[in-house]
Parts: C-alpha cells; structure tokens; sequence
C-alpha cells in the first residue's frame, strides 16, 4: 500500500519530490527497497501535520507547497495532488486546499469513520465533524445531496504550516480527532476541491478488503 500510494504522489506534476515521514524504521526499510526517500521523525507528534511541519523546518527551507498524504490512501490520483497546488496558486487568499466528495451511501453520513464537512458557498470550510452534519431537525440525517464526505489529504501554503506548528492541538481538534480543526478554528482559509474520484483510506482490514474488491473489479472492466 505505502508503494502505491508513493507511485501515484510521483505521478503528480507541479512538485520537486515525495518524501516519507515515520517513526518506524521498518517502513524506512520498505522505503529503500522500492526507492523512496524517507526521513525519521519522533513518535510524539500528535499529527500528520505536525510531522510534516518538522521535516519542513529541518530539512526543506525552500518548500513553498506542501501536501500532506497519508500513506493509508491506495486509490489516490496523481492529478488530485495537482489540482490541491494549482487551487492555492490561483487563490492567494487560501491557506490550505483539501479535497471534498459528495456521500452517496446513508450509512456513511452516521459513520464517524468518515469525517464530514460543512462549506460555505465559496467553497471554503465551515467546519468538519465525524457527526452528521449538517443535522436535520426534523428528520436526523437528511438528504444525501447535503452531505460531503472530507477526504485527508491537504496541500499546504509554507506560512499556513509554520502556522499550525505553533498552535498547540485544540480541544474540538482532540475531541474529534481531526487535525484540519488546529488551523480552521485559529481563522486559517481552507478551501474544499471537489473530486469524483473513488478514494477508500484503509483504517481497518474491513476497508483493505474494500480496496481489493475495488481493484479486483476494475481488473475485470
């Protein structure tokens, strides 16, 4: 999975290198027998982001744009990566650029496996929730065609992650276990990209065996 995931972010165009961060030398070990660069950094940081933030300041000075991808996101595009850049190249007020799907199976709006986002007309964030939001009054979850599922993977602009290295993790961004919170409720600009394409992250062998199937069926096409 880490290799895939590693082919399709080289696959990106507009970036000077992929680079992955861990606090196991077991996957720096599966890094070298495929070719990637790896650095190690220390178990205690609290996030994704914040582990990117360190390599940053360490070892990269001139990064400009960052993105931030899990290695838990086999069906990733390369083209997804791009268009995250090209959104703060062509939004100078846009801090973060993450990409948003709209749900299309009910069980997921009440899953809190899958993170939920409320945007503005903009297209910029509201908020973000494992709960279901929006919530209807009426009927608890309402229609599909209101919900959007977030999916973890954000392009950073340098300042906005330097920013987020300052921050100490918010209680909500503890409570939900989202790390997007730290930013969005410090002011941070986060504009939401719409994307079609089929993106399964593998938190549990449930959602390994899903990806599988997915690519299994696609064999078959």
């Amino acid at each position: 999975m880490l290799e895939r995931v590693w082919r399709a972010a080289v696959s990106a165009k507009g970036f000077d290198g992929v680079i992955v961060l861990t606090d196991d030398e077991r996957i720096g070990r599966e890094c070298e027998r495929f070719g990637c660069t790896w650095h190690w950094t220390p178990g205690d940081l609290p996030s994704g982001t914040d582990r990117i933030a360190y390599a940053i300041v360490r070892w990269y000075p001139e990064a400009e744009f960052i993105v931030n991808l899990q290695a838990d996101e086999p069906l990733v595009p390369g083209a997804l990566l791009s268009r995250l850049r090209e959104a703060l190249e062509q939004n100078l007020d846009a801090d973060v650029a993450t990409p948003v799907a709209p749900i299309t199976d009910v069980e997921d709006v009440g899953n809190p496996s899958v993170c939920k986002v409320v945007c503005r007309d903009d297209g910029t964030a509201l908020y973000f929730s494992r709960a279901p939001i929006p919530y209807s009054r009426e009927h608890g979850i309402g229609e599909l065609g209101l919900y959007r599922k977030h999916i973890g993977i954000y392009a950073y602009r340098r300042r906005a992650l330097e920013r987020f290295a300052r921050l100490s993790p918010h209680p909500l961004e503890r409570a939900e276990s989202l790390e997007q919170l730290r930013l969005l409720l410090d002011g941070a600009m986060m504009v939401c990209i719409p994307t079609d394409a089929q993106l399964i992250a593998v938190d549990t062998p449930a959602d390994a065996e899903r990806v599988r199937s997915y690519l299994r069926h696609q064999m078959m096409l």
